[in-house]
């Protein structure tokens, strides 16, 4: 849909997650999001849990069942659901793409979902995965993350394919330096593959959540800066909230949607899976 300047003005959220991810909590289920879609205005809503390498599984002493498999368990819930939903479900995941190892999901069993979030940005996440890697300062870890960047977008998958949180140093105590540090140059070569590639780029939660300085509207113009410049480049867009509860979902569809708005973000840049 399109308000009357053109610019799109009903977000999808293609990036939650409930219990099958074992960061959330475990009372958070695929249900638990539904009764939030109206006031949000979500007319689609995608579940992304992670899908995790096996070697990180042991090292963490985490059921090594978390991986594909684990995260398809959700394809029956969501077809319980479905007649009864007031919005579109449809069941995605978010894959590992860890430096030196295949991501975490093969492209023949990519075809159980309905499309692929790559995280190539879960860095500071994984300490153990990385600790051969200097990343003491925020420009070592800036090289690293535009390095899986676009190792990401040349990954081919057979259903739609997007990348959450593009660029932005999750868990990092340097986001801002990260971010602010990215150059229009590396910008565009960023995206300018992604855009080739079809990789839709995700208008993500980190907008708003205070890891770098916010405007008086709430949006942070640093990450601002990366989307417009994927905007440049002729990339396409979803929305992620990242939510990984109720809480977490509720009340920051605005903002996804006030970004998106403010980058001059019409219908045609929405990924098609995306629009509502």
């Amino acid at each position: 849909k399109m308000n009357g300047s053109g610019l799109y003005n009903t977000p999808s959220d293609l990036h939650v997650h409930t219990n099958l991810s074992f960061c959330a909590p475990r009372q958070t289920l695929a249900s638990s999001y539904l009764p939030h879609c109206g006031q949000e205005g979500v007319t689609t809503l995608g579940f992304s849990n992670h899908i995790y390498a096996p070697r990180y599984l042991k090292r963490a002493g985490i059921p090594e069942e978390r991986g594909g498999d684990y995260a398809l368990r959700l394809r029956r819930e969501l077809e319980e659901l479905q007649p009864s939903a007031p919005v579109r479900l449809l069941l995605g995941c978010e894959v590992e793409t860890f430096c030196g190892e295949e991501p975490t999901l093969s492209p023949q069993e990519a075809k159980n979902f309905d499309y692929v979030l790559l995280a190539a940005s879960h860095i500071m996440n994984f300490p153990d995965e990385y600790r051969n890697y200097d990343l003491s300062t925020p420009a070592k870890l800036r090289a690293l993350i535009l390095e899986r960047f676009l190792r990401a977008c040349e990954l081919e998958y057979p259903v739609p394919t997007g990348i959450c949180h593009p660029l932005y140093p999750i868990c990092s105590p340097w986001e801002q330096e990260v971010v602010d540090g990215i150059t229009d140059s590396q910008l565009a070569d960023c995206f300018t593959l992604a855009a080739a590639k079809n990789k839709s780029i995700e208008i993500h939660a980190c907008l708003y959540r205070r890891g770098t300085a916010l405007d008086e509207e709430g949006l942070s113009p640093s990450y601002l800066r990366v989307l417009a410049a994927a905007k440049a480049c002729g990339c396409r867009f979803h929305f992620g909230s990242d939510a990984h509860s109720p809480d977490a979902f509720q009340g920051v569809h605005r903002l996804l949607l006030l970004a998106a708005q403010r980058l001059g973000i019409t219908r045609e840049d929405i990924w098609p899976i995306a629009r509502g």
